[in-house]
């Protein structure tokens, strides 16, 4: 669990300081506050990411069942767009505008918490 949580928590920071750097709607004000932003997002998806995933998958079922379960295969990059909206929020040096922007940092996210466990 520990691993996991380190692994989320690193791949959050390093995808939101690489949105911050090549999006124009992320925007970190400062260099520390990338490891609060990544523990903050790492918390909430060890604390809430299953609940805010179970939500999703009954609110996806219907979807789910009648195209042979490709819901599902987004529901991993709709679970971080939620939780990093809700960093957004708690976080103030962190500012994401609009929709886009929030979720090609989720999706960001998505990929180097999917890349890094596979390198390390």
């Amino acid at each position: 669990m520990l691993k996991t949580f380190l692994s989320q928590a690193i791949a959050a920071g390093l995808a939101v300081l690489v949105a911050s750097a090549i999006m124009p709607g992320v925007r970190v004000r400062k260099g520390n506050t990338a490891i609060g932003i990544a523990f903050a997002f790492a918390l909430l998806n060890l604390f809430f990411g299953w609940g805010v995933r179970a939500v999703l998958a009954v609110v996806l079922l219907p979807a789910a069942v009648l195209t042979f379960g490709l819901p599902y295969l987004v529901l991993g990059l709709l679970v971080n767009t939620i939780l990093l909206y809700v960093t957004d929020k708690l976080i103030d040096d962190f500012e994401i505008k609009g929709f886009w922007p929030l979720l090609g940092t989720a999706g960001l996210i998505s990929v180097a918490a999917w890349l890094l466990p596979r390198i390390f």
